[in-house]
């Protein structure tokens, strides 16, 4: 019972905000428009936030033994090269493979990871999962980029993936908290305080705009690329990882900050991208969907599997 309430705790506040998105949406009290640019906001203004804040609170004296963050980036280069060789196998249109093989690697950690990590153990998971996504978004972009821009039938260029990487926001406050971390001075709490306000505003808005624009388009099109890649995300994929970390007896926080990274729903910077490089955009957007969707229930069970198993 008590791993059942854990379980149930972490995940129905996400299921909470996403559906008084959806209602909200449903009303007519917000119209898409509207979500649309907030979530521009939140993206631009308020994850960056999450990063700064956690990357300030971190102890970077303790990555010297932070040997989880290098089986993280690993397991991320395996996970993309082994998806880069198995999806064309399944899938033959050009435009489909790239988005099939982003869905399965590309996690929306700041949104999900991030938050379930701390909910689940607390601050200590959070920071972790945080240093973690430092590593992993820049990853993220360079290789969905080049991915999709490979199946598009263009020539990457590297000056401009470095510029875009440098632009994100989640980088940019990422380096920012780095770099107050690292300074010999303390940061006032008039200025802290207002800070971990913003950060902790993030997730339950930015799940309040996800219930209000998600949308189905052709999922009966798409049923097999769709199921192949959800099954891959949120089962196989995190199945793997964590038996591997288990048998290398990783301490509980740092397992499930990385089981975070690989077990959460397709990031939703997925679809714009793949709608912005000629890739087929209504399949990003409905592995967004589903996963974001399945997601509640895969992450409740996962969670108590891992609990039962004395994991986490």
């Amino acid at each position: 019972m008590e791993n059942l309430l854990i379980a149930t705790n972490a995940v129905v506040p996400f299921m909470v905000y996403i559906a008084i998105g959806m209602i909200a949406k449903k009303l007519g009290l917000v119209k898409e428009t509207f979500l649309r640019e907030l979530n521009g906001v939140i993206f631009r203004v308020f994850f960056p936030f999450i990063m700064f804040n956690n990357l300030y609170k971190a102890d970077f004296s303790t990555l010297k033994d932070a040997d989880y963050v290098l089986f993280a980036v690993i397991a991320t280069l395996i996970v993309i090269a082994l998806s880069v060789l198995l999806v064309p196998v399944f899938e033959k249109e050009n435009p489909r493979k790239g988005v099939i093989i982003q869905a399965i690697f590309r996690s929306n950690s700041v949104l999900f990871a991030i938050p379930l990590a701390g909910s689940v153990l607390g601050e200590e998971a959070s920071i972790k999962s945080s240093i973690i996504v430092a590593f992993l978004v820049p990853m993220y972009n360079i290789f969905s980029v080049m991915i999709l821009e490979y199946y598009r039938g263009g020539k990457v260029k590297p000056t401009v993936i470095v510029k875009n990487i440098l632009k994100n926001p989640l980088i940019m406050g990422a380096i920012a908290g780095a770099i107050f971390n690292l300074l010999p001075v303390t940061m006032p709490e008039s200025l802290a305080h207002p800070i971990t306000q913003l950060s902790n505003l993030a997730t339950p808005m930015a799940l309040f705009v996800l219930g209000g624009t998600l949308k189905f388009s052709d999922l009966r099109k798409n049923a097999v690329p769709v199921s192949v890649g959800v099954i891959l995300k949120l089962m196989i994929v995190p199945a793997i990882v964590t038996y591997a970390m288990a048998i290398l007896k990783y301490e509980p926080a740092e397992l499930f900050a990385v089981f975070c990274m690989f077990a959460t729903p397709v990031a939703a910077a997925s679809f714009p991208m793949a709608q912005s490089m000629g890739a087929d955009a209504d399949l990003a957007g409905e592995y967004v969907v589903t996963t974001t969707l399945l997601s509640i229930v895969t992450i409740f069970v996962w969670i108590l599997v891992l609990k039962n198993f004395g994991l986490i």
